[in-house]
């Protein structure tokens, strides 16, 4: 880890992937994304990464095309899709993918269910309903 972070310190512009293969990329809107995140965490913490225009929330292997039926986004899943990864630049986590204090792995919540609360966030703000 230390080796990758003085390469990324040397190399202006550099940053960081991460293939979707233990998990789902749902790439949203960002506002339609921080309005679904409000009611995720009330629920169960989400891990969501925040660009300057989209949010990525991570769900369950497979699962993601439940969460992007009715609204704005796109599924990245499988080993030939990627997202970029903090510390690339301006990207950073808004729900990191593990417990602070334990660095354990959050548990990954099913598309399906990450979906409803997108719908709910497009219809109650109207937020990403331009495709």
């Amino acid at each position: 880890m230390k080796e990758t972070l003085r390469e990324l310190d040397s190399s202006p512009g550099a940053g960081l992937i991460a293939w979707t293969t233990v998990f789902d990329a749902l790439v949203v809107p960002r506002d339609l994304g921080m309005a679904a995140m409000v009611s995720l965490d009330r629920v169960a913490p989400v891990p969501c990464l925040v660009a300057a225009d989209h949010a990525v929330l991570l769900v369950l292997p497979a699962t993601g095309r439940y969460a992007v039926e009715n609204v704005p986004g796109e599924v990245r899943s499988g080993s030939d899709q990627w997202i970029a990864v903090p510390p690339t630049h301006d990207v950073r986590w808004d729900t990191a993918p593990w417990v602070e204090q334990t660095a354990t792995p959050l548990t990954l919540l099913h598309g399906g269910d990450v979906g409803r609360h997108l719908w709910e966030a497009k219809g109650s703000t109207g937020a990403g309903v331009v495709r």
